[in-house]
């Protein structure tokens, strides 16, 4: 699910090189490095940034997960600002603050000595969870302490929005420079869900050489109509994005019981999928829970006027005459049979 996309970790002097696969570095100012590691923040243009390029990670994030590690004197200051996506800071020692979707979260961090080395994480599913937990570690006098904190997730529904123009700053806040980060900072690790883990668990599934030879011959057909009939191609990826969207929204507005059962579901429909179990009784009985499921808890019906009379626009009457059967794969047809309720027959 996961996708690591900035790895940012102080070791070489001032530069904000990037570990990660798509080698988001940085732009520095202000800053100097620390003996052993780390950049030193201490004035309003001390700053690492990352900008927005074309073709960037940063536009699609849905769900977040971000691991830092910092060492903030008594004024705190700003970590990372993500413009428009998400924040955190530290408020003096007494709290680490992060704002997301709307909601600012504090965690009271009171006892730590300045100076002190702190790790904090947290999570957003791109549902509703926010999970978060830190560490921090110092040397005072002639001893070491050390601390954890952490507690029980918290709801705070919403998909993760993507990261706007002014790019991505560590150790300063975009806009309000008289809140940087004063202290030092080490690292910083940032993952977004991942774009094409539904691509990856497709192709997961073991593939006969007639079942490769089918597929190939629909992907041809879809990109050859994305090529004939760009006007129902844009439409149709618009009306997929607003269903996962309307999904995910009113997923987020259920309890964690529900979603438990949903996620339950969803991980014996991977495990099937994955074991080849494509089209048989096991996953056409989960296919019908999936349904019933979804209907029940009022998030998607195949029977909602709304969703058929969409289903009627000409487009879909295109994909499906330019596509045609997928009868060359009996198991992906069960399936399919199975989502919509038809007999499989």
């Amino acid at each position: 699910m996961w996708e690591l996309i900035c790895h940012h970790q102080y070791s070489w002097g001032t530069i904000a090189a990037d570990r990660s696969p798509f080698h988001t570095d940085g732009f520095t100012s202000g800053v100097s490095p620390i003996a052993g590691g780390g950049l030193k923040f201490s004035t309003a243009d001390s700053r690492v940034v990352i900008p927005r390029r074309n073709g960037d990670p940063w536009s699609s994030m849905r769900a977040v997960h971000v691991e830092i590690v910092a060492s903030p004197l008594q004024a705190g200051g700003t970590v990372v600002d993500a413009d428009g996506s998400f924040r955190i800071s530290f408020e003096g020692l007494q709290n680490i603050v992060v704002e997301i979707l709307g909601h600012t979260f504090r965690e009271g961090i009171n006892g730590v000595p300045p100076g002190a080395s702190i790790g904090f994480q947290f999570t957003h599913d791109g549902v509703n969870q926010f999970t978060y937990g830190y560490g921090w570690e110092a040397v005072v006098g002639t001893g070491a302490q050390s601390g954890l904190g952490g507690g029980s997730p918290i709801d705070i529904p919403g998909a993760v929005p993507p990261v706007g123009p002014k790019g991505v700053w560590f150790g300063n806040r975009i806009g309000h420079t008289n809140l940087h980060l004063n202290g030092g900072l080490s690292s910083v690790k940032i993952w977004r869900a991942d774009p094409q883990d539904l691509p990856k668990t497709f192709l997961g599934r073991p593939f006969t050489p007639p079942e490769v030879k089918c597929w190939g011959g629909v992907i041809r057909k879809i990109r050859d109509m994305e090529t004939t009939d760009p006007e129902c191609s844009a439409w149709l990826s618009n009306l997929i994005k607003q269903q996962q969207d309307q999904v995910v929204q009113l997923l987020g507005q259920k309890d964690r019981a529900v979603l438990d059962e949903f996620y339950q579901i969803c991980a014996a429909y991977r495990q099937l999928w994955l074991g080849g179990k494509v089209g048989g009784p096991e996953m056409q009985d989960l296919m019908v829970k999936l349904r019933n499921w979804l209907k029940t808890q009022g998030i998607l019906s195949i029977d909602d006027p709304g969703l058929q009379e969409t289903l009627q626009n000409p487009c879909v009457a295109k994909l499906r005459e330019a596509v045609g059967s997928i009868d060359c794969d009996p198991d992906a047809q069960a399936l399919l049979k199975a989502i919509l309720g038809l007999p499989n027959s």
